[in-house]
């Protein structure tokens, strides 16, 4: 039985923005397909193989690293034994006939390669897949998008509780049926309008940023989908809550020293990838059940060199607590913005306050710009000398890397418990 209305897809190992491209071509001539996706990294083969929600299969495999292709062959194998009526459609990349005989025996069902892919090709390829594929009914919550009373369903997810609602986006905590766990489901509208083009923007940025980054350290994400007037992004869950959270309470040196070099940790991968945060605060990083914070929302991040060749001056970006004297006044803002931020919070973890308040968003941020680098209390001059490092007014003055911060944190610090 063919897919009673738009295609389902769930693409694998492809990168973000032959994803858009992929999503854009399809939900344009079906409105009403689901476009779900995998990072690369996070294929869980054995759920794919029991998921019998599966409608087309598509894979990005690049032959000329004949090992991995093979082992992603072999899975193809295992996943159409455990679920013969999903229709598997294989994008190539460096392939030949040799290749491409190679995953028909498989068990695919079609094989594309990149070079000659067009937008015709590949929805004739899905129009195909829509006669075989059957596909079982999915129930799902319907998730609460504005004030107007609307919804969407996102299939596969089922709402725990809402976390943020607005006319444009939500952030929902929801159960993944294929991953049986909670995780977080941030669901974005698609509108026209310039900001929820905007908005749209920063959502697919976010998930490029964070799916092309492997490491702890960085939130890890599930999901990716377009439905028909939505995208959505299904991320990790962290029960234990943000570092906002935490500074509720009273932090100990040791405990403060232990999240600015963590942090510092984090930094230094998402700078190496090029990335800047640009709103790092304590409540985008979360914290693990051992502790460990993870750095979340990644909506604001700008690869560096893209941030170095647009400068963005004009638009000012960022929290008006945490934000950098350079980024204020939108500037151009390199890796120190986001470790003047990280200056911020340390002395908040130390002191329990912010170093700089007003009643407006404009007053806090100038004085950032134009107020001393605040002092630390008697008892904690010791690390009054981070603090000048991290939080100094000219970027020249500043730490210039994680690396640097890191080397002097391994450092013993004079008068220190």
């Amino acid at each position: 039985m063919a897919e009673p209305h738009g295609p389902i897809l769930l693409v694998v190992n492809t990168d973000p923005t032959r994803l858009q491209w992929l999503s854009h071509h399809v939900t344009s001539r079906w409105p009403d397909a689901e476009v779900s996706s995998v990072p690369p990294g996070e294929v869980a083969w054995e759920r794919l193989m029991s998921n019998s929600e599966l409608g087309t299969l598509i894979l990005s495999i690049d032959f000329e690293y004949t090992a991995a292709a093979a082992r992603f062959l072999h899975h193809i194998t295992k996943v159409r034994q455990a679920q013969p009526d999903v229709y598997c459609i294989v994008l190539a990349h460096n392939g030949d006939e040799g290749c491409a005989v190679r995953t028909l025996k498989s068990g695919a069902n079609d094989y594309l390669p990149i070079a000659q892919i067009s937008r015709d090709t590949l929805l004739t390829s899905i129009d195909e897949a829509r006669k075989h594929v059957t596909v079982t009914e999915v129930t799902t919550s319907p998730v609460a998008l504005g004030t107007d009373g609307n919804s969407v369903r996102v299939p596969g997810y089922s709402i725990v509780k809402d976390i943020a609602v607005s006319n444009f986006s939500a952030v929902f905590l929801a159960r993944s049926d294929r991953l049986r766990r909670n995780v977080i489901l941030k669901v974005m509208n698609r509108g026209l309008s310039s900001r929820e083009k905007d908005d749209a923007e920063r959502f697919q940025r976010e998930y490029e940023i964070i799916s092309s980054i492997d490491h702890r350290a960085i939130a890890e994400i599930y999901d990716f989908g377009t439905l028909p007037k939505h995208l959505y992004l299904a991320m990790e869950y962290f029960p234990c809550g943000d570092l906002r959270d935490r500074l509720r309470n009273p932090i100990s040196c040791a405990e403060s020293l232990y999240y600015l070099r963590a942090i510092a940790e984090a930094l230094r991968v998402i700078h190496v990838f090029g990335i800047l945060h640009r709103d790092l605060k304590p409540a985008n990083v979360m914290l693990r059940e051992d502790n460990s914070p993870v750095l979340i929302d990644f909506g604001l991040a700008r690869r560096s060199m893209e941030n170095i060749e647009t400068t963005g001056i004009g638009q000012v970006v960022g929290s008006p607590y945490y934000i950098s004297p350079e980024q204020s006044q939108a500037q151009k803002v390199d890796q120190r913005t986001d470790l003047y931020s990280l200056g911020v919070i340390f002395f908040e973890m130390l002191t329990g306050q912010r170093p700089y308040g007003g009643r407006t968003a404009m007053a806090i941020m100038a004085q950032h710009s134009t107020e001393p680098i605040p002092k630390l209390p008697e008892e904690l001059k010791t690390y009054q000398i981070l603090i000048d490092r991290l939080m100094a007014k000219q970027t020249h003055e500043r730490y210039y890397s994680a690396d640097e911060l890191l080397a002097d944190l391994n450092l013993p610090i004079a008068g220190a418990a």
